[in-house]
C-alpha cells in the first residue's frame, strides 16, 4: 500500500506515444485519439478492463492500466490446465475428477499474469477455440510485435507493476542473517509463484552454482597456499567438479521442473505471434488450426547461415588478433606519452568483454597460452619490424623477451578486478544514469504549466509506475551469460591461478542479492514465462566442461615444473607422516612467471631449434589433451549413470512422471466403469458365455476327448527315468 492510499489492482501497463507525427500536427492528433479509442474498444472486447492516466513530464506518453475480469482469467485457468493435463505435462496436480478440481489450486500472481500477456499478445481472434488447444479462450488484443504492433502503432511497451510488499518481504530475507549461510529451497517456489519459472530457474542455478563452489574454492584455496600452479591434481579436480556439477544440476532442473508443474511444458508450447507460416493447417490430434511452415525449408535457412557465421567468425576472430597484437606491442614495447592510460588492464579487459563478448573473453587467454608466450619472442619482433621506429634495433635480430607473467596477469583481471568492475557497471552506472535523468527532467519541466496533475489517493501510486515505465526490461539472458562467463574461466583457466574460484564464491554470494535488488528496483518486472529448463546455457556449461579437460590437460603439460623442491606444506607433511615429501616446484617468485624447468621453457631455450622444439611440445600438449578428453568423455557417462540411479530413480519426480501415463489411463477405466477383475469383464464383454458354448461343443469333444482324458503320464514317465537299477 502507498502512504496516500490503496494500490489498485493492475495486471498490466500499455505505455502509449502521444507525440503527433508528421507535418499536419491536427490530423496527427485525429488519428493517435481514433487509435486510442480503438485500443481500449479492443481490450474491452477481450475482457479487459481499461484506464488512462498521464505519463512521466517529457515523454509524451500515455499509460493505460489494464486488469483482466476474473471470468476470463477463470476461463483462461481452466484452459491451460485442461491442456497440461492432456498433453501429459508432469504436475504435482492430481487429474482431475470435476471441472472444479481444475481449479482447487489458488491461481499465483506468475500465473495470472502470464495468461493476461497472453491476451495481450495473442493474433486477434473473436471466437473461442477449443478447450485442449494451448491459444487463448477468447478474444484477444493482439499488441505484437513490440514496439508498434501493426493494427496499433502508437503501442510502445507493455509490463506489469512490481509487487512493492513482496519485493521488501524478499531482500528483508535475502539480507537477513538467516539467509547468510543459504537461500532455503521454498524461496524459490515463492520466487516462481511471483516471477515465472524462467526467473526461479536461474536464481534455483546460481543458488546451485553458489553452493557448489565451497569445493573449488576449498581446493584452490589449498593449492594456492602451497604455491602449486598448474597442477595436475588441481586440473583433475576442477574438471571431475564442473562434470559432477552439471549431472547433478540436470537432475535438480528435472526435479524442480516436475515439482512446479513445468516438466513437459513444450509439448503445449504456443507459437510466438511473430510467426508466420506458409499456410495453416489442422492438427491432426487437437483439431486447432495452427501456422505451418515446412521443416526442410527451415533446414535449408538454417544451413544457408553456416557460411555467413563462417565469415563473421573469421573476421572476430582476425579482430581479436589485431586488439590483442596492439595492446601487446603498447603494453610490453611501447614507452611514449599517454602509456598509463593505454595499458590500462582492467578498462581493456572489460571493453573487450563487453564489445565482443563471449568468444574474446576466451579467446584473449588462448592466445596467450598457446600463441604469444611459445612464439612471442618470435612474432613480436617479426611485427615491429614493420614499424618505422623499432625496424633498426628488431630488424638486426635484436631478441625480445615475453611478459612471462601476462597470463597470470589476465586471469586475475578476468577473475577478480573484472567482476569488481563488472558489479558496478550493472547496479552503479544505471543508478547513476537514472538519477542524472530525473534531475535533468526536474530541470527542464519543472515549472512545466501543462504538468498531470494527478488526485492526490493516486499520486503516490502513478509517481511509482511512472518511474517503472522508464526502467529498462529485466533481460536473464545477461544474468546468465555472466555466470557462464564465470564458469568458463574457472574450468578452462583456474589452474594458472587456484585462488581464482575463492573470488567467485565470494562475489556469488553477493550477486545472489545483488541479482535480486536489481530486478526489484533497477528493472521492470519480468513477464512470467514457463520454462522446464534452462535451456541451451545447459549445454554451453557442458561444451565448456569438454573444451576445459583439453586446456587443463594441455596448460599442466605446457607450463608445469618438473623438478621438486621442499616447502613449508611439504615439509609439515613430511614431519606428520614420517616420509619424504616434497611438492611439485611452483613459479619463481610470486608474479606468476613461467618456471624455467617447464616443457615449454626448456622448448623455448633449444639450443638446437627453438622453433622446432616449441612446435613438437604443442604437437605433444594436444596429444595429451585429446587423450585426456577420451577420459573425460568416459567419466561423464559414468558420473551421469551413477547419479541418475543414486538421485533420480525411484524420487518422488520419477514416480510422478512415470505415474503420469499410468494415472490417465487408470481414471479413463475409472470414469466408464472398467476397473473389475478379468473374469467380470469376460463375462460382461459376452465373449464368457460365447467360451463355455465353444468349450461345450459335441465335435471338440469328441475330437480331443480322448487326448485329454487319458490319464497323465508326466508322473510315470519321471519315475521311470529316474528308476535306479
Amino acid at each position: 500500500m502507498d502512504k496516500h492510499g490503496p494500490t489498485p489492482s493492475v495486471d498490466f501497463v500499455i505505455t502509449f506515444s502521444v507525440a503527433p507525427e508528421g507535418s499536419d500536427k491536427a490530423k496527427a492528433t485525429q488519428a493517435i485519439e481514433k487509435e486510442y479509442a480503438d485500443l481500449l474498444g479492443v481490450l474491452k472486447d477481450a475482457g479487459l478492463e481499461a484506464t488512462g492516466r498521464g505519463g512521466a513530464q517529457g515523454t509524451d506518453t500515455v499509460l493505460i492500466f489494464v486488469r483482466a475480469t476474473e471470468a476470463r482469467v477463470q476461463a483462461e485457468i481452466h484452459r491451460e490446465r485442461m491442456s497440461d493435463w492432456l498433453n501429459g505435462v508432469a504436475s504435482t496436480r492430481p487429474s482431475p475428477r470435476t471441472p472444479r478440481d481444475f481449479s482447487a489450486e489458488p491461481i499465483h500472481q506468475s500465473e495470472r499474469l502470464r495468461l493476461v500477456y497472453a491476451i495481450l499478445t495473442s493474433a486477434r481472434t473473436g471466437t473461442n477455440v477449443s478447450i485442449t488447444s494451448s491459444a487463448s479462450a477468447g478474444s484477444t488484443a493482439g499488441l505484437t510485435p513490440l514496439p508498434s504492433p501493426p493494427s496499433f502503432p502508437h503501442v510502445r511497451a507493455i509490463f506489469p507493476p512490481h509487487d512493492l510488499a513482496f519485493n521488501a518481504s524478499w531482500l528483508e530475507k535475502w539480507s537477513s542473517r538467516s539467509h547468510i549461510v543459504s537461500i532455503p529451497p521454498e524461496e524459490l517456489t515463492s520466487i516462481k509463484d511471483h516471477f515465472g519459472e524462467t526467473v526461479a530457474l536461474y536464481f534455483a542455478f546460481l543458488r546451485s552454482y553458489f553452493i557448489a563452489l565451497v569445493f573449488p574454492a576449498g581446493i584452490g584455496l589449498l593449492f594456492w597456499i602451497a604455491g602449486l600452479a598448474y597442477s595436475a591434481v588441481y586440473g583433475v579436480a576442477i574438471v571431475a567438479w564442473s562434470t559432477i556439477f552439471i549431472e547433478s544440476w540436470r537432475l535438480k532442473e528435472r526435479e524442480l521442473a516436475v515439482q512446479w508443474g513445468t516438466f513437459g511444458v513444450h509439448k503445449v508450447e504456443v507459437q510466438r505471434p511473430e510467426f508466420k507460416g506458409e499456410c495453416a493447417v489442422i492438427d491432426p490430434v487437437t483439431g486447432v488450426e495452427e501456422e505451418f511452415f515446412p521443416w526442410w525449408k527451415t533446414l535449408g535457412r538454417q544451413l544457408a547461415t553456416i557460411p555467413v557465421l563462417l565469415v563473421f567468425a573469421t573476421v572476430l576472430a582476425c579482430i581479436i588478433s589485431v586488439i590483442y597484437s596492439i595492446e601487446t606491442i603498447v603494453g610490453e614495447v611501447y614507452s611514449g606519452p599517454g602509456k598509463r592510460y593505454l595499458t590500462s588492464h582492467a578498462n581493456s579487459l572489460t571493453l573487450k568483454v563487453f564489445a565482443l563478448n563471449f568468444f574474446v573473453a576466451f579467446g584473449s587467454l588462448l592466445l596467450t597460452s598457446y600463441v604469444y608466450i611459445p612464439f612471442g619472442g618470435f612474432i613480436v619482433p617479426y611485427i615491429l619490424s614493420f614499424i618505422p621506429e623499432h625496424s633498426a634495433k628488431f630488424g638486426s635480430g635484436t631478441s625480445f623477451t615475453i611478459n612471462s607473467s601476462k597470463l597470470h596477469t589476465q586471469i586475475v583481471a578476468y577473475t577478480l578486478t573484472n567482476q569488481i568492475t563488472g558489479a558496478f557497471v550493472e547496479l552503479g552506472v544505471p543508478a547513476i544514469t537514472r538519477l542524472l535523468t530525473k534531475k535533468v527532467a526536474e530541470v527542464r519541466h519543472g515549472h512545466d504549466k501543462d504538468a498531470v496533475v494527478d488526485d492526490e489517493d493516486e499520486k503516490a501510486f502513478l509517481e511509482r509506475v511512472r518511474n517503472e515505465a522508464s526502467l529498462p526490461p529485466y533481460n536473464v539472458f545477461a544474468d546468465y551469460a555472466e555466470m557462464t562467463l564465470q564458469f568458463g574461466y574457472l574450468t578452462l583457466f583456474s589452474v594458472i591461478w587456484p585462488i581464482a574460484p575463492v573470488w567467485s564464491f565470494v562475489n556469488n554470494f553477493f550477486e545472489l542479492r545483488s541479482d535480486a535488488f536489481k530486478l526489484t528496483s533497477q528493472s521492470q518486472r519480468p513477464i512470467p514465462t514457463r520454462e522446464a529448463s534452462i535451456g541451451p546455457w545447459l549445454e554451453v556449461l557442458g561444451f565448456i566442461t569438454w573444451f576445459g579437460a583439453l586446456t587443463n590437460a594441455s596448460l599442466v603439460y605446457l607450463y608445469r615444473p618438473h623438478l621438486s623442491h621442499t616447502s613449508v606444506t611439504s615439509s609439515l607433511l613430511s614431519s606428520l607422516s614420517g616420509t619424504n615429501l616434497t611438492a611439485v616446484a611452483g613459479p619463481t617468485n610470486g608474479n606468476g612467471t613461467i618456471c624455467p624447468t617447464s616443457n615449454m621453457h626448456v622448448a623455448q631455450n633449444s639450443s638446437t631449434s627453438p622453433v622446432a622444439s616449441i612446435q613438437a611440445t604443442l604437437f605433444s600438449a594436444l596429444l595429451v589433451a585429446l587423450a585426456t578428453e577420451h577420459g573425460y568423455l568416459v567419466a561423464r557417462v559414468c558420473v551421469r549413470f551413477i547419479l541418475e540411479r543414486l538421485s533420480w530413480r525411484g524420487s518422488d519426480a520419477d514416480v510422478r512422471i512415470r505415474g503420469a501415463t499410468h494415472e490417465l489411463r487408470k481414471a479413463y477405466l475409472d470414469e466408464m466403469g472398467l476397473r473389475e477383475g478379468p473374469v467380470k469383464l469376460a463375462e460382461r464383454s459376452g465373449k464368457l458365455d460365447e467360451a463355455k458354448v465353444v468349450d461345450d461343443a459335441e465335435e471338440r469333444v469328441k475330437a480331443d476327448g480322448k487326448f485329454w482324458g487319458r490319464q497323465d503320464g508326466g508322473l510315470s514317465e519321471i519315475r521311470r527315468r529316474t528308476k535306479v537299477d
